[in-house]
């Protein structure tokens, strides 16, 4: 019976060509020794380790999040890539784990870019699709922010463009030029991540914002608010509440601007 219930040992051998450092390629190969019946106190014996640190590594490695611990053992800093991205450790996390998913030499090339290239936000390297609602259309209808079947309410009822829709954002483009590709008039003003008045609020999927400078740890962390105009997607589908620029929280942070607040979308269907 296989020691490993959550990994191929084929993918582990794989990941032994492509990795770069010997930590992790010993820990790779206590993986591999282990599903083929080597006991952790054998292999602590091996490998000159005590037996919890044995432990430890089958159990980070033994796990869906696997990925996310080679490009740890690999020299991925990833408090530095999620301060560069403004986004939770945790997210940062989850969006390498992810690259488990991919061919082992394409995630292992993401891998060594972040652990060799220095510190670089977050980029997926495909197209997402942002569906997004406006604040006072949800509100409108007697809807919060908490509602967790929101979007679903908003596909079952009669709220369209500009309201409600749906748009592709490609990999070199931020969420607001790529709503305004699409023929939708969101409110901006600097472009930069220095104001407020494009923000939105992620209840769903997460977003990257790379040169962001206004908003808090607080309104990013706990109110999971976002720029559009410099907010990227990390995950295959974002959705977010718009028109949120002018509420009490964000209200200190607006800058005037060159744009309707309120402006219509433009003609392309959801």
């Amino acid at each position: 019976m296989s020691g490993l219930r959550h990994v191929e040992t084929d993918r582990l051998r794989a990941w032994l060509r492509e990795v770069r450092t010997g930590e992790t390629t010993a820990a790779l190969m206590l993986a591999v020794a282990y599903d083929r019946g080597i006991g952790p106190r054998e292999l602590a014996s091996w490998y000159d380790r005590p037996v919890e640190a044995v432990e430890e590594t089958l159990d980070s490695l033994d796990s869906p999040a696997y990925v996310a611990e080679i490009a740890r053992l690999e020299g991925v800093d990833m408090e530095a890539v999620a301060a560069e991205s403004n986004l939770a450790i945790e997210s940062v996390e989850r969006w390498f784990a992810e690259l488990a998913d991919r061919p082992v030499a394409e995630a292992a090339n993401v891998i060594r870019g972040y652990a060799e290239g220095g510190v670089e936000p977050l980029v997926t390297g495909d197209a997402s699709t942002v569906f997004h609602l406006d604040y006072d259309a949800m509100t409108e209808r007697g809807w919060s922010l908490d509602d967790p079947d929101l979007f679903e309410k908003a596909a079952e009822s009669d709220i369209g463009l500009p309201e409600y829709g749906r748009f592709l954002v490609e990999p070199d483009e931020s969420i607001l030029e790529a709503a305004e590709r699409g023929g939708r008039s969101w409110p901006y003003a600097c472009r930069g991540g220095a104001c407020s008045n494009c923000a939105v609020i992620v209840v769903d999927g997460d977003v990257a914002m790379p040169g962001q400078s206004i908003l808090s740890d607080e309104q990013i962390r706990e109110t999971n608010a976002r720029l559009s105009c410099v907010g990227v997607p990390v995950t295959a589908e974002v959705r977010i509440v718009t028109g949120v620029g002018d509420l009490a929280e964000f209200a200190d942070l607006r800058l005037p601007s060159p744009a309707s607040d309120r402006g219509g979308a433009g003609s392309v269907s959801d």
